[in-house]
């Protein structure tokens, strides 16, 4: 089945924090605002906390760039707060947080193509909410993120051994 990104997940787009309420002293809820502390997959500590946080993605969120880079995904594994340059996307129906991240990274593209910007592209709430994603029954789900994370290891084994 398919269905519209905001049918399934909870979309939270951040937004800008009081510039007072941000810190480096581990005082309040972790902050990020783009895509600096993000690795292959997985969400990286950042040294920015805000004591104030209005926009808060749930640990198991895929984190998704709205601003330039748009479409750049990870997921975090704790609960911390966003700004602008990053939405939280979390299952809300029988959708395991890894096959999100695998399919939502696929749709880079497509949030590319419908980014709008001169001075930095960025795409809005609509253009995620309302984008197109499939929604396979959870062992079909499960299955697939075995699959891929197969291939990976494989082509990871290969690059190693070259």
């Amino acid at each position: 089945m398919w269905a519209r990104l905001s049918a399934c997940f909870n979309v939270v787009m951040g937004s800008s924090q009081n510039g007072n309420s941000i810190t480096n002293n581990y005082d309040g809820l972790e902050f990020h605002q783009g895509k600096i502390c993000f690795s292959q997959m997985w969400l990286q500590q950042s040294n920015m906390y805000t004591s104030d946080p209005s926009k808060v993605a749930p640990a198991g969120s895929v984190l998704l760039c709205v601003r330039a880079p748009v479409g750049t995904v990870n997921i975090t594994d704790r609960e911390i707060c966003i700004g602008r340059g990053l939405a939280s996307i979390s299952p809300v129906c029988k959708m395991t947080s890894l096959f999100a991240y695998y399919w939502i990274s696929t749709l880079q593209g497509d949030f590319i193509k419908k980014a709008t910007g001169s001075t930095f592209i960025a795409i809005t709430a609509d253009t995620v909410k309302e984008q197109l994603v499939p929604i396979p029954p959870l062992a079909e789900q499960l299955k697939i993120v075995d699959i891929i994370e197969c291939l990976y290891k494989q082509s990871n084994a290969i690059l190693e051994s070259l």
